[in-house]
């Protein structure tokens, strides 16, 4: 027996079905070294040495009772088969469930650790979760869209932080969109005599979770990872923040059509933001403090801020540019119902115009002429590019992009809802990326070094 307690030993170093399969061949391997050895013990009184007490194999008490046990169903099954042959089959059934029932509760934990993972597979089922939230949402709220949401949430969080840099009454101004909790958590951050928040970048915002579809209430919690700069007495101090905010809505409102879904207009009628003595519209006379009408944000938490000024003369080398493109579920159907709904459409043309962008973004960078960007950006993103080019010239700096060029495109996300058909593609591009200062010097990359990269563009 202690040959096959050694090969059951060994098993955690099997994974999920295999352990359990190796267990259960163990065991009837066991149990058939047992019932043989035990034929032999049968034609031998008093047993032999295997489970003798204190025998050569050290078989003990467990080892005697496992003789009795085996010996009296032998006797059984060949004396009274009657008996003998269903008591084997419910002793063997016991045996397996015995011994399978703890693989599977190991292979259940490891299941779930792995589901848990932050890892890539993980992160997509999660996506994929919140889009079907925001498709149900829509059930709802036919106007909702994803594209404006996002513009309505990177334009909030500028304004935020740029009120607070203004002081209390400033950001009292967007109260219709900001409670008292989340203007308080705001205002904490200023340090004494601060005099304004600038050059607020967004780096990164990520839906964390959705809750509520099932209520008259919708809450949407996001991350948002970014930079902004604070000048306090003259001087300017960058930090990279990681933030979380927590914004509820009535689940049966109407969203508002893009030109009034900004933090700019008062939620219930859609004149600018201007309030009366009572803190309520100056047109329409309505205090809002909740989400009724628009998003609101109940609460904003700071997870991280550390002082972190633009690295613009370290090479970072590129990440993931080699990986597979990550495409939304199901999208070879996806596509080809945009394309059946949509005939007009040409690929063709719609790559041929990506390509036009690509160019004029990357001559408008390097010439510093940026204004030549404005009509293909978005205006969250074209102030994020022009922060990083003014951050260069302070410091007598220039990037420049030499002889780029486009070298693959492919499609990975189609979404359509009542304003916009939206396409997500990704970018594959070389060129020369360095930069030079102001004796035309290379003091970062490389204008001899090829450099290739990637892209996802919304």
């Amino acid at each position: 027996m202690s040959r096959f307690r050694f090969q059951i030993s060994n098993l955690k170093y099997l994974s999920g079905n295999r352990r359990s399969i190796a267990r259960v061949l163990a065991v009837c391997a066991a149990l058939c070294a047992v019932a043989f050895l035990a034929t032999e013990a049968f034609a031998r009184v008093g047993g032999g040495q295997s489970y003798g007490g204190g025998g050569g194999s050290g078989g003990g008490g467990g080892g005697a009772l496992i003789y009795l046990i085996v010996r009296l169903l032998l006797w059984l099954t060949i004396e009274h088969p009657v008996i003998g042959i269903p008591v084997d089959i419910i002793v063997i059934a016991l045996v397996f469930y015995w011994f399978i029932k703890p693989a599977r509760k190991s292979v259940s934990i490891a299941s779930s650790s792995i589901v848990a993972a932050p890892d890539a597979v993980s992160a997509a089922v999660q996506q994929q979760n919140f889009q079907k939230a925001f498709n149900q949402l829509r059930r709802f709220d036919p106007n909702f869209s994803e594209i404006i949401f996002i513009d309505f949430c990177y334009a909030l969080y500028g304004r935020a932080h740029e009120g607070r840099g203004r002081g209390v009454k400033a950001l009292d101004e967007l109260s219709p969109y900001l409670s008292e909790s989340a203007r308080g958590a705001l205002i904490k951050l200023n340090p004494p005599n601060l005099k304004s928040v600038e050059g607020i970048i967004i780096g990164a915002m990520q839906v964390i979770d959705v809750q509520g579809l099932d209520t008259p209430t919708v809450t949407i919690t996001l991350g948002f990872e970014t930079n902004y700069t604070e000048v306090v007495d003259g001087k300017q101090m960058t930090y990279y923040v990681r933030e979380r905010w927590s914004l509820d809505r009535k689940r049966d409102a109407l969203s508002p059509t893009p030109e009034h879904a900004t933090a700019l207009h008062c939620p219930r009628c859609g004149a600018p933001l201007q309030k009366d003595t009572n803190g309520a519209c100056a047109f329409c006379s309505t205090k809002i403090e909740s989400g009724e009408f628009q998003w609101y944000v109940q609460s904003v938490s700071t997870l991280s801020r550390e002082a972190r000024g633009p690295l613009l003369t370290s090479d970072v080398p590129e990440m993931g540019t080699n990986y597979p493109t990550i495409t939304q579920p199901n999208f070879p159907a996806v596509r080809a119902a945009f394309e059946q709904n949509n005939p007009e459409f040409s690929w063709g043309d719609f790559q041929a115009r990506a390509k036009m962008i690509f160019n004029e973004l990357q001559t408008a960078w390097s010439t510093l002429k940026w204004e030549r960007a404005r009509p293909f950006e978005t205006d969250n993103i074209f102030q994020m590019h022009r922060y990083w080019i003014e951050a260069y010239q302070r410091q007598g700096l220039r990037n420049a992009l030499d002889q780029c060029q486009i070298t693959a495109m492919q499609p990975a996300k189609i979404k359509v809802d009542a304003f916009y058909n939206a396409i997500t593609l990704r970018i594959f591009a070389e060129g020369y990326d360095y930069t030079v200062n102001q004796g035309g010097q290379v003091v970062a990359g490389s204008n001899r070094n090829l450099r290739k990269w990637s892209e996802y563009w919304l």
